[in-house]
């Protein structure tokens, strides 16, 4: 994951966290993206409208967010 350009990663992590909601019947409550940026551990971490803030990174091949 660390070698996807910076935006690219964004995307993909935003359309899986998305997804995720929509496969629960979930309402996406977030807004859009307001901040973007690499932690020093590798992780992305993506700020948006509602104040929320979520690290997305790369663990066991999978995209997981916390």
């Amino acid at each position: 994951m660390e070698g996807l350009p910076l935006l690219r990663l964004v995307e993909v992590a935003i359309k899986a966290h998305k997804k995720a909601f929509q496969n629960r019947k979930m309402r996406w409550d977030k807004g859009d993206v307001i901040g973007i940026w690499r932690d020093s551990d590798g992780s992305v971490r993506i700020s948006y409208e509602n104040g929320q803030w979520f690290h997305y990174r790369e663990e066991d091949g999978q995209l997981v967010w916390y």
